[in-house]
């Protein structure tokens, strides 16, 4: 191993990027094309499987580079109508920054009819973005509306490409129970030239419902652009890489086992590399063989185990035995009467819940028609009990 560089080239949580950020080639140019032409879409995917990251990997050079303005909500932390508010106007605030506080102060407040933008100087030297209901009372669609028409404002004076990221987007459907929220964010978007909107979530059945059920007002108004796992084309140079920084080769048996076991999962794959790694600079190896692998998952399924444990223990007695199935089998036909005789599971309507609440609460997940783990390592914890 190099002992110049002996720090892990594999990072644990976080948003990945750069070097640590693998693959994704297409739809790192499908969304700067879909950006700089104010497309809309909804991006959905699993948790862990990297949507922040992506997102960061395709947008945040082209902002740095002056290409594009990037303004980023966070919806994961919002409750009501108030708090999206301020969520989405300061990245607006921030974006519309001068160079004088003044000037900026100015600039901002030209932008917004209802809200009132706060920037303050603190003791470090830095400024502080507040933001302020114009209307007294408890904030509504109105002030939506109006954080949202300021970015569309504000792009249009820069005239220069600008995207509006909301990032765990479904979280709006916690608190939005008669759809208001939704009606005022389409009353913007959907005339408002020369801004793309990315809605970006991780539970896939509720941000598909806000966008493809008739009679919600997101109805259409975005395209879908579902995220997969990587292929092992995608993830072999970027794994020989990685090990090659620190001058550790792969035997080609040990590459494929260790592409097999995290199943194109990005986080599972990058996970497990990273104890892999942790087991060869502990043997002080000069190469990952099969060997490594295995100690390297023990490691990482023995860290994971409480989690692993905890959501095994938060099913019910069925969600769990059909839970135990889909690791030990991943299929098609989960109901099919030699599956549930098989694996010794109970009748095809209990199946069925069972099988929908695991897919909700993201432990299941079906692609192309075959329910498996979202987690590969999750699997190998179970199928070892």
């Amino acid at each position: 191993m190099n002992q110049t560089n002996m720090n892990n080239p594999f990072v644990l949580g976080g948003v990945a990027r750069g070097r640590h950020f693998a693959g994704r080639h297409r739809e790192l140019a499908r969304l700067r094309t879909l950006a700089s032409e104010g497309q809309r879409l909804f991006l959905f995917a699993p948790r862990r499987y990297g949507k922040t990251s992506l997102l960061r990997e395709a947008l945040e050079p082209e902002a740095e580079a002056g290409r594009l303005m990037l303004m980023w909500c966070d919806c994961l932390a919002t409750n009501d109508e108030h708090s999206l508010t301020r969520r989405i106007a300061e990245p607006v605030i921030r974006a519309a920054r001068q160079k004088g506080v003044t000037q900026w102060a100015k600039a901002v407040a030209r932008l917004f009819k209802r809200i009132r933008p706060t920037l303050a100087v603190g003791q470090d030297g830095e400024v502080r973005v507040s933001v302020d209901l114009a209307a007294p009372g408890a904030a509504g669609p109105d002030d939506i509306e109006d954080a949202l028409r300021a970015a569309g404002h504000l792009a249009a004076s820069r005239k220069q490409p600008a995207v509006f990221v909301f990032d765990e987007f479904q979280q709006i459907a916690a608190w939005d129970r008669d759809h208001r929220t939704e009606a005022a964010i389409r009353t913007v978007v959907q005339d408002q030239p020369g801004i793309a909107y990315v809605f970006a979530g991780s539970e896939q059945h509720l941000l598909e419902a806000m966008f493809t059920t008739r009679d919600r007002p997101l109805f259409k108004l975005a395209v879908p652009f579902p995220l997969g796992r990587l292929s092992g084309d995608e993830l072999r140079p970027w794994l020989r890489a990685r090990f090659g920084e620190t001058g550790l080769a792969l035997d080609p048996e040990a590459l494929d086992a260790l592409i097999r076991i995290g199943a194109g999962h990005p986080w599972a794959t990058q996970y497990l590399a990273h104890f892999v790694w942790n087991d060869a600079a502990t043997c002080e190896a000069s190469h990952i063989t099969s060997e490594t692998i295995q100690a390297g998952l023990s490691a990482a399924l023995k860290v994971g185990a409480t989690i692993f444990d905890r959501d095994l223990a938060s099913l019910t007695a069925s969600q769990r035995r059909v839970l135990v199935a889909i690791a030990e089998e991943p299929t098609d036909s989960p109901t099919a009467v030699a599956y549930l005789r098989e694996h010794r599971l109970p009748a095809k309507s209990t199946v069925s819940q069972s099988l929908r609440s695991l897919v909700q609460q993201g432990l299941v997940e079906r692609k192309d028609g075959l329910y498996r783990l979202s987690d590969p390592l999750f699997g190998e914890r179970v199928r070892r009990q």
